[in-house]
């Protein structure tokens, strides 16, 4: 009896350890990372870069896979993007599948807002690492949305 009791004690308490820690990555994402892209993410560059790894591992949908620095990965493109008249990009879906205490994966899907376009709906992969003791992304792929049951 006693052995099923400790059995059942373990099983009750290790449970909530691990739904914590597999919405931690998913918390980071949505809280930390998804709002900074809202209202004006151009004033944002610096802290978006800090969710970044100094490289990122880009996927192409061709098979490529390139290695980029994050500033030239992402603030390049940018300041394209805002020139191009580009307001914001807000998360519609997130599904995140944390698979350890130091990675983590999410497929999301973003609407993003432009001045005078409708919006448009853009789907991405990322691999997240915990570097430093702090989530950061390793890895990008553009997705197909539909195609991996974002709508």
């Amino acid at each position: 009896m006693r052995v099923r009791f400790t059995a059942i004690l373990l099983l009750a308490t290790a449970f909530p350890l691990s739904v914590t820690a597999a919405s931690d990555a998913e918390r980071w994402y949505v809280e930390d990372y998804a709002r900074l892209w809202q209202g004006k993410p151009g004033d944002n560059i610096d802290r978006l870069l800090a969710h970044y790894a100094d490289q990122i591992v880009t996927h192409e949908a061709d098979g490529t896979i390139s290695v980029t620095p994050k500033r030239t990965w992402l603030a390049e493109p940018m300041a394209e993007w805002l020139a191009e008249g580009w307001l914001e990009s807000e998360l519609k879906q997130l599904v995140s599948d944390q698979l350890n205490d130091s990675t983590a994966s999410f497929k999301a899907l973003w609407i993003d807002r432009y001045e005078n376009d409708p919006e448009g709906v853009s789907c991405g992969w990322y691999l997240a690492d915990r570097i430093d003791g702090r989530w950061q992304f390793t890895h990008y792929a553009d997705i197909d949305c539909e195609a991996h049951g974002l709508q």
